[in-house]
């Protein structure tokens, strides 16, 4: 009994014995851990918290698993385990901070809280297992056996010790999201601002109208503008670096071995094997769920080798395996009909991608690993001859986890941000192979002089001087319209037309000729019937409102759904305060990401 629970309690489940360490420390250019950096084997250290790459990669390794186990049709793809990965450090971040602010606070739990909870809420790892529940659900009868069990003791131990170490977290983030409370008056107001609908017609004077010459903007006023609001021309540090890519693409000897796997797939067909079995079991086109089903098809739909194999093809007969720049193809048309007018056809479909063996995969691979050391002893672009391989060199880009045209490359780029110009790096994937860096040029931080933004300068000038001008119109408008019978009228005069909402809006409604503008509608409904709005600037231009019908929420619909709302509302609060709380321990925390040392990809 005690041995099927403890297969089961995932909370001590160790998974970790085949695990290895991923931790490749990088030589190149980095002359190891000497000097002040970190010691050797720390990933992190999270206010004066050592995390060890051995730790890291034990988390690392059980978010994967749990990940693969979720998905056991399918490999788990590159971006799945970045974001694993990601989403391990974010979860350790996170949760070093909360035990570091429970013993500040002196947040404990007493024996007589666990034991509370012991006996009358069990953990969900003990409420999920199979041996506590009955027609899968939690039996509480047979859990009080278990509890009164003298051979339990190692277990409950267990779940003593579980509760010992959440239980102070969860009372820290019980207090910290008490603070949240949802009044009556908020429900019935954030019911209103849902439920309450109007229709309106306007003026607007829109600011894409209105023309600016350019001459109008003095240099003064650019250098004013300038000089107020320098921060926003500060840059900060950038780099530029060399690099080569070694692309992992099939060799011929992998087109040649899917191919004669397609050719023995169409053997086993012509001996009678059923295709949706094989199409489920072996295609690689989203229609293997189906059977390889694709359903009805006109002409023009498919690529050209796929169109003429389906429209060629005998009835009922597997065709194939022919080519396309998608793979090897085996198809059987079942059916055919003709609809408007139109040839249609129904056929199955097995797809095998030509993409690089692990054989090929490990040959770039080393490639890659034999130019990144070469390239430390000699020219890059030398080596890069040597290789076979083209220097390419990345645009400049700042301290991002991005590198334009490469994308997110985080471990790449604080490597190639913490070692001076002249240093090659080691190998990084990418979607379609292995690159290699060189940092070749550094900017430092600086704010831009004003030359160089002068056209940037004017713009923004000019963008105000438009709304400004937006603005005066509407108010020169809304002086002469004394009564919403007038709108037209004056509409007319001055040559803009009198728009109407076509049907009745919300808020955050999307309205034809204003798009998503919470500003035009909070303004409008704020209205009672047959109002005239003062000038209202919203995303589009200045607007002179006029409502035209107010419907009001039912109310007795309010007393259906109020619980969910104010609930939803408290929610949404506890969120806001658990998060503002959050970042504001990440922006007091010392925390030294070492992680790039180990990682080349994370």
């Amino acid at each position: 009994m005690m041995q099927t629970m403890r297969k089961n309690m995932k909370v001590i489940l160790w998974i970790l014995v085949l695990a290895f360490i991923a931790t490749i420390i990088f030589s190149w250019g980095m002359g190891g851990f000497k000097g002040s950096g970190p010691k050797q084997g720390i990933a992190a250290v999270i206010n004066g918290h050592e995390i060890t790459t051995e730790r890291l990669e034990d988390l690392y390794q059980q978010r994967l698993q749990s990940l693969q186990e979720e998905n056991k049709e399918t490999e788990l793809t590159e971006d799945q385990i970045k974001q694993a990965r990601s989403q391990v450090w974010d979860d350790l971040v996170r949760d070093l901070l909360i035990e570091q602010e429970v013993r500040k606070q002196g947040i404990v739990a007493t024996d007589q809280e666990i034991a509370f909870l012991i006996q009358n809420a069990p953990p969900d790892f003990i409420r999920n297992n199979e041996y506590f529940q009955t027609d899968g659900q939690f039996d509480m009868k047979k859990y009080e056996a278990f509890l009164r069990n003298p051979q339990a003791a190692r277990d409950l131990m267990m779940i003593e010790d579980n509760y010992r170490k959440t239980l102070p977290n969860q009372k820290f983030l019980n207090e910290l999201l008490s603070m949240a409370a949802v009044s009556e008056q908020e429900t019935w107001q954030a019911f209103t601002e849902e439920n309450l609908k109007g229709k309106a017609r306007y003026v607007m004077f829109i600011v894409d109208t209105i023309k600016i010459d350019t001459n109008t903007v003095s240099r003064k006023q650019m250098e004013d503008y300038y000089y107020a609001h320098k921060e926003e021309y500060q840059v900060p540090e950038r780099r530029r670096a060399l690099y080569v890519t070694f692309k992992e693409l099939p060799s011929g000897s992998d087109s040649l071995n899917i191919l004669h796997h397609a050719e023995e797939l169409k053997q086993r067909l012509d001996q009678g094997e059923d295709f949706a079995t094989l199409a489920k079991d072996f295609s690689e086109d989203v229609s293997a769920k189906n059977g390889g089903d694709m359903g009805f098809f006109g002409r023009g739909q498919m690529v050209t080798e796929f169109e003429q194999a389906a429209f060629s093809a005998p009835l009922n007969q597997v065709v194939g395996p022919f080519l396309s720049q998608f793979g090897y193809h085996i198809i059987k048309v079942t059916e055919r009909k003709t609809e408007n007018g139109e040839e249609q056809v129904r056929a199955g479909h097995i797809l095998l991608k030509i993409q690089p063996s692990p054989d090929t995969r490990e040959v770039v691979r080393s490639a890659a690993d034999g130019f990144a050391e070469d390239a430390q002893e000699s020219d890059f672009a030398a080596t890069a001859r040597t290789y076979e391989v083209k220097v390419d060199t990345t645009q400049w880009f700042e301290k991002t986890t991005f590198i334009p045209g490469l994308g997110r490359m985080p471990g790449a780029v604080n490597l190639l941000f913490s070692r001076p110009a002249g240093q090659v790096t080691g190998v990084y994937n990418i979607r379609d192979g292995l690159v290699v860096f060189k940092s070749i040029e550094i900017k430092t931080a600086h704010i831009m002089p004003l030359n160089e933004v002068l056209t940037g300068v004017r713009y923004v000038i000019m963008e105000k001087m438009k709304k400004d001008k937006a603005r005066e119109r509407g108010e020169q408008f809304r002086r002469s319209v004394t009564d919403p019978s007038q709108l037209s009228q004056q509409a007319s005069i001055v040559g803009l037309p009198l728009l109407e909402t076509t049907t009745e809006f919300k808020l955050n409604d999307y309205l034809p000729n204003i798009g998503r503008d919470p500003i035009f509608t909070a303004a409008a409904l704020a209205l009672n019937v047959g109002e005239l709005s003062q000038p209202v600037d919203g995303a589009r231009g200045c607007y002179v409102i006029e409502l035209t019908a107010k419907i009001y929420p039912d109310s007795t619909q309010y007393a259906t759904d109020r619980d969910n709302l104010k609930a939803r509302l408290l929610q949404a609060k506890q969120n806001e305060i658990y998060n503002d709380w959050l970042e504001g321990a990440k922006k007091k925390a010392k925390i030294e990401d070492y992680r790039w040392l180990y990682y080349r990809d994370y």
